[in-house]
């Protein structure tokens, strides 16, 4: 399996982020989800989610910035990028994958981030640390 789309993160993960802050003044208050969050699953649809110890990873956020390991039974994907969001819509720009959307949740500390890039989607879950 080809890692694309991270991230999405991945991950990517595909866990494409533009280089605008993690603020939306429509939508009431900014959302920080600056912190390091350690994987919970990932997803490329139609598979079924991969969670640990079948994968690991962390996803590091900044105001505008991501770093992404992810290590699967397919290989280990390092990526970094920029990122943003805007109500629910997140964006990434990605070293390796390029350009991805899609939306995301925060819960708690929970980050889900279901994002897709070059016809790849990924849905990954993570846990802030």
């Amino acid at each position: 399996m080809r890692f694309r789309g991270w991230f999405t993160l991945a991950a990517a993960a595909s866990v494409a982020l533009g280089a605008t802050g993690c603020s939306d003044s429509s939508t009431g208050p900014s959302v920080n989800l600056s912190g390091t969050y350690s994987l919970v699953s990932i997803q490329f649809p139609p598979q079924q989610p991969i969670v640990p110890p079948n994968a690991t990873g962390t996803f590091t956020l900044t105001a505008t910035t991501y770093t992404l390991h992810l290590v699967t039974p397919q290989g280990t994907l390092d990526d970094n990028g920029t990122y943003a969001i805007n109500g629910s819509n997140w964006s990434q720009s990605s070293t390796i994958t390029g350009q991805a959307t899609g939306t995301y949740s925060l819960s708690g500390s929970t980050l889900t981030v279901n994002a897709t890039a070059q016809g790849v989607t990924s849905i990954s879950v993570w846990q802030k640390q």
